[in-house]
């Protein structure tokens, strides 16, 4: 918005800055983010209950990371929040963007697990959605996404849903759960042509009281021994604009189960949580001849500057004028990183879309273009570094890092120039 109102107000538009303003106008919106490092976060901390899986992802073969600590406050919150070799934890790259496709929280005590994660844990799945992650919560992993339950407001909650959640006084029963006619879950699987699922575990759920503008029901309760639940969602969804994730909640129990139309509805919300996150946006706007320096840290605040992240992409976009040749991308990172570099005109370039690709082994990436289309193009670069990792009992754990600090961000350097 900046260029808009440096350009609205000068005096005189020249037609480097009317193309400029073109530029602006016309990077794409519609290109959901492409770049993460894994595509699961699992928290089954304090509190929850402790899963050594997640079935349906399995089925969907989903890779996930867990956090699973039963009384070690501290190290949960080391691994969500960050600590000195990851400033700003697991679930975020150096300049914010989520590194995983999806949190998934499952059931449990809401209010301990709330209390155990603290305000810096509570911070970081905020900002890990608000940035385009996104949350599939099962029954305890539903609520705590809301301002509190019934009518009270739980401060330790996570406000991502703008609104209360109410209880539905029911523990340790199966409730049948039917599918609404226009459910998007319909899109993953048809559920036996009935739209119905049998027997589907409750235990102390809950659902939501108030439906916030982008909020849709996909499912709801079938119980008529149930009172006030019976008719209620029993599945929900939120997403509050195209550069969030979207919240999929569940009040029941489908995450442990390994087969059937139980299993399929936790697949099918992983799906949809999926399908829902953020799209892509570019870091800025390069110009002929000037080298941009990608190499500022977290702590700055700075993201447009900050440095990659391990198995993520930045983007950027160029204007290229008519008559324009010779044009050369050049990208340097740190030594002993691997990156590649690609380009695409009018869209996103990512590994599979490009129309000029530099994949050579090693921090050094360039190539030319002896006369390419004039208008706008999207650049990408990628760090194929990653931690060599492996799960250790309670948690994710890396053990070893094959670039120093790469937890905390390389930094590297991009360019175009043309003649």
């Amino acid at each position: 918005m900046k260029f808009k109102f440096t350009y609205l107000f000068a005096t005189v538009l020249s037609l480097t800055s009317v193309s400029s303003m073109l530029a602006v106008d016309n990077v794409r919106t519609d290109v959901l983010n492409r770049s993460y490092y894994n595509d699961i976060f699992l928290d089954c901390g304090i509190g929850l209950t402790t899963l050594d899986s997640l079935p349906a992802a399995s089925m969907l073969n989903l890779k996930l990371e867990k956090v699973g600590y039963s009384s070690d406050a501290e190290r949960q919150n080391q691994i969500i929040a960050g600590d000195s070799t990851d400033w700003n934890g697991h679930l975020l790259y150096p300049d914010g963007a989520p590194r995983f496709k999806v949190f998934f929280m499952n059931g449990g005590s809401s209010l301990e697990h709330a209390s155990s994660l603290g305000e810096a844990s509570r911070r970081r799945i905020k900002e890990f959605v608000n940035a385009g992650g996104s949350y599939v919560g099962t029954c305890a992993g539903a609520i705590i996404t809301s301002q509190g339950y019934d009518e009270t407001k739980c401060p330790t909650y996570l406000s991502l849903w703008p609104g209360m959640f109410g209880r539905t006084g029911k523990a340790k029963v199966y409730t049948g759960v039917t599918i609404e006619k226009n459910s998007p879950l319909l899109k993953y699987y048809d559920f036996g042509g009935d739209k119905y699922i049998k027997e589907l575990r409750h235990n102390h759920g809950n659902y939501p009281l108030d439906l916030p503008k982008g909020a849709e029901i996909l499912a709801r309760y079938d119980f008529k021994e149930g009172g006030k639940m019976h008719g209620q969602p029993v599945v929900s969804a939120y997403k509050k604009d195209a550069n969030t994730g979207r919240l999929v909640l569940c009040g029941s129990h489908p995450e442990e189960i390994v087969d059937g139309e139980r299993r399929d509805l936790c697949a099918a919300m992983i799906k949809y949580a999926i399908d829902g996150r953020g799209i892509t946006k570019i870091k800025g706007y390069l110009k002929n001849g000037e080298v941009r320096k990608m190499d500022r840290h977290t702590y700055e605040r700075n993201p447009d500057f900050t440095r990659i992240g391990d198995m993520q992409s930045h983007h950027f976009a160029v204007e290229i004028p008519k008559g324009a040749r010779d044009v050369t991308f050049k990208l340097v990172g740190a030594e002993g990183s691997h990156m590649t570099l690609a380009v695409c005109k009018d869209t996103y370039a990512y590994d599979d879309v490009a129309d000029f690709r530099s994949i050579m082994d090693g921090n050094v990436q360039q190539f030319s273009m002896a006369r390419p289309a004039p208008g706008l193009w999207y650049v990408c670069v990628k760090c194929l570094d990653q931690p060599v990792s492996t799960n250790a009992g309670q948690a994710h754990i890396y053990t070893k890092l094959p670039v120093n600090d790469l937890l905390n961000g390389v930094p590297y350097t991009i360019e175009v120039s043309w003649k």
